[in-house]
């Protein structure tokens, strides 16, 4: 476990200078030294430096928490991290003593999935402690009290997207917005602050005086301040959020007075007049013990739940935003930064570009797929007939066809799609657009195939194989690629090796030519390269390269068409969506 160990403590802060018992702990000093650490014996002396996180390990195997911990504790006073293993010692006791040495819980101390480790009456086996700079936290510096309230923000990071301006309103709104900080990547985070708190940070109070309206891109409201009635609030929130904005909010179930709602009816109505309901996290016991391990997991935002604590997460209505155009600005790619590449040049590109992170982005958009589904069914059914918003929002609902295996309803999308990919092709076609149209093609492919249409699937296949990227990004290779990929094995199975032959060099030449393509163009500004271009790309070479795997194992399919197959690994095209269907399989024998 030593690699495992040195891997959770650089994931958790970083390489870093760190001092530890060498001659305890031998093997795992030469991890972290791999990992980059600069690693000293803590029985030397650990003199301090002004630049980089200094950081320390303790092991405290001891059965109890006494002076010889506190002792134990000094050699680290003048560092910035403390990473405890502690082996099921009372926690009042550890943290009593760690309190007192001028340590408090590190903001990333607690991922979501971590929470059942911290009981009422031990630490998990590793914790993660910061030297207080300044004033303690008011949460940070507690120990069991502050488990849940901790725990609710960490789940509340998980809904953060990148370059996102988040709202932190509630209970512990510093603590809260040190840890968002920590734990997601935000780009900034604004807090409502009463004036009784000495933490850093922008601060506004708890009218909003200084925010504007549509200003926001993520509220995290938890137990949150109550100037006249919760449900003026909630209007507040509506108001502050921009149309793409989402909001994770939690109360405990009020009494009937104005400051919470008082049930769990009453929260989810009012908060579907005013957003799109997402999900709903429950907080329960993992056991009978009230004082043992607890969890948040999410569950359906209609599901209902026996439970005091009512948090919910959900989004504004991106159609709302249809007339707002003008005022769009991605907070991952923002215009301040200069002149965007096309490829995230989102505002140009979409009639409403608040559709983009709500309905196209994977990982940030609408969920659960049944309202993303509803999402797309009313962008197609209102979208001019040539725009960027409706070749997406075709896309979309597509693919949610074809995971659902529903041959009868790809019937339904293929008109859709032919009427889209139709549309005569002139050189003032935005590039969004014809972005969309290769990959409408490929997943016409897919979707004949569905439909047992296997004729029709060749021919889609080779229209997106042939298709010109180039116009777009080379990025969009991928889909030219793996058209060229499945056309190929329809052929196979067909029973003509040499037409797929042809196919598969087709597609061992896209991803040379992707990869040759000037890419300075097309990765952003110099110092702030896109951050998944490079990734992407990747993709597009590793999708290549199983073209010509299958070519250069051609011989062994005359052989055995088994052998062959087992040389090419078929999931590198469209790995998400293979990891998806792999778990929804999953969820179904689980639930048989």
């Amino acid at each position: 476990m030593t690699i495992q160990n040195a891997n959770a403590i650089v994931q958790r802060i970083g390489p870093c200078r760190i001092a530890l018992d060498q001659a305890a702990f031998p093997e795992l000093s030469r991890e972290l030294a791999l990992m980059g650490c600069e690693t000293a014996d803590i029985a030397t002396g650990f003199p301090p430096r002004p630049h980089g996180l200094t950081a320390g390990f303790l092991s405290w195997t001891q059965p109890c928490a006494n002076r010889a911990f506190a002792a134990a504790l000094r050699p680290f006073d003048g560092m910035d991290v403390l990473v405890l293993q502690s082996d099921g010692q009372e926690r009042r006791s550890l943290e009593g003593d760690l309190f007192a040495a001028g340590w408090q819980r590190h903001p990333g101390g607690m991922m979501p999935g971590e929470y059942p480790g911290w009981t009422a009456a031990t630490l998990p086996g590793v914790s993660i402690w910061q030297r207080v700079r300044g004033s303690r936290g008011e949460w940070l510096g507690k120990g069991v009290e502050a488990d849940a309230l901790i725990a609710r923000y960490a789940t509340a990071a998980t809904h953060v997207r990148p370059g996102d301006r988040v709202l932190v309103d509630g209970i512990g709104a510093a603590d809260g917005a040190s840890i968002l900080m920590a734990s997601s990547r935000a780009g900034s985070v604004v807090r409502v602050d009463d004036g009784q708190t000495s933490a850093g940070g922008e601060t506004v109070n708890e009218q909003f005086d200084r925010l504007a309206d549509e200003s926001i891109d993520l509220i995290v409201a938890i137990e949150p301040a109550v100037p006249t009635d919760w449900l003026a609030r909630l209007d507040d929130y509506a108001r502050l959020l921009k149309y793409d904005g989402r909001i994770v909010i939690g109360w405990r179930q009020g009494n009937g007075d104005a400051k919470r709602p008082a049930s769990w009816e009453d929260f989810s109505d009012a908060v579907s007049d005013r957003f799109l309901p997402e999900k709903r996290y429950v907080e329960t016991a993992l056991g009978p013990d009230p004082q043992g391990a607890r969890a948040i997991f999410p569950i359906e935002a209609d599901q209902v739940a026996a439970t005091d604590w009512l948090m919910l997460v959900a989004s504004v209505n991106p159609l709302l935003g249809a007339a707002h155009a003008q005022g769009y600005d991605h907070p991952g790619f923002p215009r301040a930064r200069g002149p965007l590449p096309a490829l995230v040049d989102f505002g140009s590109a979409y009639d409403n570009p608040w559709l983009y992170r709500s309905m196209v982005q994977m990982g940030e958009r609408l969920g659960p797929d049944v309202k993303l589904a509803r999402l797309a069914e009313c962008v197609i059914e209102d979208s001019r007939e040539d725009s960027a918003d409706r070749g997406a929002a075709i896309a979309v609902l597509g693919y949610r066809v074809l995971e659902m295996r529903r041959g009868d309803l790809a019937l339904s999308m293929l008109p859709l799609i032919e009427a889209y990919v139709g549309l005569p092709l002139t050189d003032d076609m935005p590039v969004h657009v014809r972005r969309w149209r290769i990959s409408l093609a490929f997943l016409a492919g897919r979707l004949n195939e569905l439909a047992d249409d296997r004729a029709s699937a060749k021919r889609w296949y080779r229209a997106a194989a042939e298709a010109d990227w180039s116009g777009f990004s080379p990025l969009l290779a991928t889909k030219s690629i793996a058209a060229a990929f499945f056309e190929a094995r329809i052929h196979l199975a067909d029973g003509d090796p040499q037409t797929a032959l042809a196919c598969f060099r087709q597609g061992a030449d896209t991803a040379l030519k992707a990869a040759a393509f000037p890419h300075d163009r097309q990765m952003g500004p110099d110092g702030q390269p896109l951050p998944f271009y490079l990734q992407e790309l990747a993709e597009v070479i590793d999708m290549g390269s199983q073209c010509a795997n299958a070519l250069a194992h051609f011989p062994l399919w005359q052989r055995d068409p088994g052998l062959f197959w087992r040389q090419v690994d078929i999931r590198r095209f469209g790995l998400a969506s293979w990891a998806r269907d792999l778990e929804r399989e999953n969820e179904r024998l689980r639930a048989a």
